[in-house]
């Protein structure tokens, strides 16, 4: 159903209010089993027409498949997700809604909110160029998704899970002021982590990007010494030392990385949760309160459904601030095998310096090979003291923001 042709196409949205939250469960395949009744009147489709039928039924014919790729493929692998949709009712018109897709036993939740923050025109010009290049390119949905992550990466964004986390907290604090009520507090807590995770994560791969430009440099050392005969026998000692640290820190460099981009994921993770639970709680509250319509449901059912999905959510945000506390103390342990290695090449570094001076015979290279060993001691010096620095403040973040949940659980 992506042929614009099959679709009567008006390009007017279908109004609904700021404080209208909605929601569809289907089974595992996409089949609509239930909903409330602000999504079938937005919709515009009877219930007859849209129980037991494919959620696709709604599916505008602007929307870039790479976003139901990806969603599906997070879905199938029991996590969450949250994505920008422009849906299409009946009558032809459009509704945006940021989406939040969660596996529940048996199929998938889907509950949506009205999009008001100012990413969402962002957002709609990058669907409509990826569009666009899905039908002229006949692209596949996963090559698709593939270009979707590295346009975000342009835009800002590490992956996609720092970038529907950052909508989500966007969106909610949007909703909020537009209903003229208090924001989240645990989310501007949560985006001052981010960008700490952030800066921690590209000091990590600025020490990686040096290590690399400075690999050859014991194989050089060792070249040097030979052209120097006796003379460089200390010179071809240090460049061994040398060798041995920068294997070392090879071996590290790798895990080390990973770890930053686990803290960085776990907190974007943690604000995408934290998030969730306050619209699932939203949502069971309305639909509580909310006229059924005469909708063919069973109301009880899904308010126990809603409310299921709400603790278990709570919970989920509870784990995920846990889960950042753990993950900032181990990345603490790797910076210090870090420091430790990053001492032993220092010591190589001034030895060196040391040997050089002492010859009475000058080799060309070796005095830049030199200033190449002082380039790589510091971009590793600077950049572990400043990741030590937000290690620091995210160890220092999340303890009030645990503090405060777990009170209130």
């Amino acid at each position: 159903m992506t042929d614009e042709s099959t679709y009567n196409i008006i390009n007017e949205p279908v109004p609904f209010a700021s404080d209208e939250l909605f929601f569809s469960r289907t089974d595992e395949r996409g089949i609509i089993l239930s909903g409330n009744q602000v999504f079938q009147r937005i919709s515009m489709y009877g219930w007859d027409e849209l129980l037991h039928k494919p959620h696709n039924l709604i599916r505008h014919p602007h929307m870039p498949k790479a976003v139901f790729w990806l969603l599906w493929d997070t879905i199938k692998r029991g996590e969450p997700i949250g994505a920008y949709v422009k849906n299409c009712a009946k009558d032809g018109r459009y509704y945006w809604v940021f989406a939040i897709i969660t596996p529940i036993e048996g199929g998938y939740l889907s509950v949506r909110l009205k999009p008001e923050s100012a990413l969402l025109k962002t957002v709609d010009t990058e669907y409509s160029a990826l569009r666009n290049r899905e039908l002229n390119e006949t692209l596949r949905p996963e090559d698709s998704a593939a270009l979707l992550t590295e346009r975000l990466e342009t835009l800002g964004f590490t992956d996609y899970t720092e970038f529907m986390a950052t909508a989500l907290a966007q969106e909610l604090n949007a909703h909020h002021a537009s209903l003229q009520q208090p924001p989240n507090r645990a989310i501007e807590p949560f985006l001052a982590l981010m960008r700490q995770a952030k800066t921690l994560l590209e000091e990590a791969e600025r020490i990686f990007d040096a290590y690399t430009e400075s690999q050859y440099v014991p194989m050089n050392l060792q070249v040097q010494a030979a052209q120097l005969g006796i003379q460089g026998a200390t010179i071809g000692v240090i460049s061994n030392n040398y060798t041995i640290i920068s294997d070392e820190i090879k071996s590290s460099m790798d895990a080390f990385v990973a770890a930053a981009e686990q803290v960085h994921h776990t907190i974007c993770n943690g604000l995408f949760l934290t998030c969730v639970a306050e619209i699932q709680q939203e949502m069971c509250n309305f639909f509580a309160s909310e006229n059924d319509g005469g909708a063919p449901i069973d109301a009880a059912e899904e308010i126990a459904s809603l409310q299921q999905q709400e603790h278990a959510y709570e919970a989920k945000a509870l784990q995920g601030l846990r889960d950042i506390s753990a993950q900032s103390e181990q990345f603490r342990q790797s910076c210090q095998d870090m420091k430790r290695l990053a001492a032993g090449l220092e010591v190589t570094r001034m030895m060196a310096k040391v040997e050089s001076a002492r010859l009475s015979v000058k080799v060309d290279g070796l005095n830049e090979l030199i200033d190449d060993l002082d380039q790589f001691q510091n971009a590793i010096s600077n950049g572990l003291k400043k990741i030590e620095q937000s290690n620091q403040a995210i160890a220092f973040g999340i303890t009030p923001l645990l503090r405060s949940t777990n009170k209130a659980a």
